[in-house]
């Protein structure tokens, strides 16, 4: 029976080892694809070439979109390992890890080491916070940097310790350089909350403050002055005005959604644990009597709170909170498995049935995408997880075991999704399926808009044309080669001698991608 009493140090270091697993096995099967991956794994990579690490660009041209930190542990990769999609991903996994590993040594620390581990199991099984951690993005290393200070800062606050003050500030300097002030700004609300609750302010209002501020801004605040001075504040526009007030205040990219939307990516993200949430509440007088936990309620609170007020809503934004939800449900099923409180049957048949559902809306999801619809079967590979899930919480009557089951079965769920599904699913998308054939053509153009994925795998730069004029000039100069672009700009294009060679709808977005080739028509 695992408990309090019958717990191990070494399950934890398991746990560990599946989730290293589970993050690093296949890491490289994905292309780079998405967006945001494919303009962060190529601007890391331009930065190294130009052995440039001030000025991030993409293709060439600037890139405003995010500070550097994330673009500095790719290069590191990149040394080690080749520019490839394994390296551009590699520090996001170890980023992973370490968030799990600091989540359970602070929580065994400041709760008790079961807690803990029921905590780190919350986190190995969700499957959105490991899908996050295999990306290459800042938010891995943002959610490490913030889970770190916030825990370090609770430390200080409840120890006393001066030493966690300061680990405090160097975390968060190192998530401001991945992702700018709001790393900051929420988690210095959290801790203010926290000290008007606890009213902790002779302990907030030190004196050490003071070379902890200086600390963080040494650390934080060179990189931003040598940009904004070698772009000529270009940079600091762009980012502070464009990608942060922007994205606070309008939908940006077509990310914008209801109120509530930024509270269902959160429920969502942290299957299968969440469908207790509501035994956390209806026994809250016991799951929430510790102040680590009651501090993690409200670092939950803002962050979903703050992401439900902007209108610019992605799935990624509020996951630096995912650490002390975890917390949270971990306390609960630390509890129940001590027998401190009683359960109930519906979290589980609540579980059940989403876990079916996944597999089935993937199947009728996937078939609607024209360029995946023929490997859509490759969804109903999850059904295996849930038939087994189901059949083993019918037979095991024991909560114990149960909560092991639902552990298991959601590794195999998630080594599935991430190891199988996901790789087979986005190599259709138009990058994999053409970049042979333009890899081979002698000049290679855009006219307005390309899909990011194309210049990762390509060993220069794509001149980018935005209208006819421009266009024509470099057809004329370079004889022929390839023109990419989108359904959206054919019609402006249909003056010009061009024969369509490919055309492939990106995968679960809106635009479809079209190669189009010219030849020399000089006489």
């Amino acid at each position: 029976m695992l408990n309090n009493h019958t717990y191990k140090p070494y399950y934890f270091w398991g746990l560990m080892a599946i989730m290293a697993y589970l993050l690093l096995f296949r890491l490289g099967a994905t292309p780079i694809y998405i967006l945001d991956e494919a303009k962060n794994a190529e601007c890391a990579r331009e930065m190294m070439q130009q052995h440039n690490y001030i000025v991030p660009t993409f293709n060439g041209e600037l890139r405003t979109d995010k500070p550097p930190l994330h673009y500095f542990f790719m290069m590191a990769a990149y040394s080690i390992f080749g520019t490839t999609a394994f390296a551009a991903r590699f520090f996001s996994a170890i980023m992973g890890l370490l968030t799990v590993l600091i989540t359970y040594y602070y929580t065994k620390r400041l709760l008790n080491a079961f807690a803990a581990f029921c905590t780190a199991a919350i986190l190995v099984s969700s499957t959105h916070f490991l899908f996050e951690f295999r990306l290459s993005v800042p938010d891995p290393y943002l959610i490490f940097f913030i889970t770190l200070g916030l825990f370090s800062a609770f430390t200080w606050l409840t120890e006393k310790s001066i030493a966690q003050l300061y680990i405090a500030a160097i975390a968060l300097a190192l998530a401001t350089l991945a992702k700018g002030p709001v790393a900051i700004a929420l988690p210095g609300l959290c801790i203010l909350l926290w000290a008007a609750w606890q009213k902790k302010w002779s302990t907030v209002f030190t004196w050490h403050l003071i070379p902890a501020g200086i600390l963080l801004l040494a650390i934080a605040a060179p990189w931003y002055i040598a940009v904004d001075r070698a772009t000529n504040g270009e940079w600091t526009r762009g980012f502070f005005i464009d990608n942060n007030l922007n994205r606070f205040s309008d939908p940006q990219e077509g990310h914008g959604g209801f109120f509530l939307l930024t509270l269902l990516f959160f429920v969502i993200g942290l299957l299968p644990f969440i469908s207790f949430i509501g035994e956390v509440i209806n026994k809250r007088w016991k799951v929430f009597n510790k102040n680590l936990v009651r501090f993690s309620s409200i670092v939950v609170l803002a962050f979903l709170v703050f992401f439900s007020i902007a209108r610019t809503k992605l799935p990624n934004y509020a996951m630096p909170c995912y650490p002390f939800a975890a917390i949270i449900l971990g306390n609960y099923l630390a509890l129940l498995l001590n027998r401190d409180i009683s359960g109930k049957k519906y979290p589980f048949y609540i579980l059940i049935v989403v876990t079916l559902i996944i597999p089935v809306a993937g199947y009728f999801a996937i078939a609607q995408e024209a360029e995946a619809a023929h490997i859509n079967w490759v969804a109903l590979l999850l059904l295996a997880t849930p038939l087994l899930f189901i059949a083993s919480l019918f037979i095991e009557t024991r909560w114990q075991r149960k909560f092991k089951i639902i552990i298991v079965c959601y590794c195999i769920f998630n080594g599935i999704g991430l190891h199988l599904l996901y790789p087979t699913l986005y190599g259709q998308n138009p990058v994999s399926k053409t970049i042979d054939m333009v890899k081979k053509q002698p000049n290679i153009l855009c006219y307005n808009i390309y899909n990011p994925g194309y210049r990762f795998y390509l060993d220069k730069n794509v001149p980018r044309a935005f209208n006819i004029p421009t266009l024509q000039h470099w057809m004329d100069s370079t004889g022929s080669g390839i023109i990419i672009t989108r359904t959206d700009f054919l019609d402006s294009l249909k003056t010009l001698p061009l024969t369509e060679i490919a055309r492939h709808h990106d995968i679960f977005e809106l635009p479809t991608t079209v190669i189009l080739q010219y030849h020399d028509v000089r006489p």
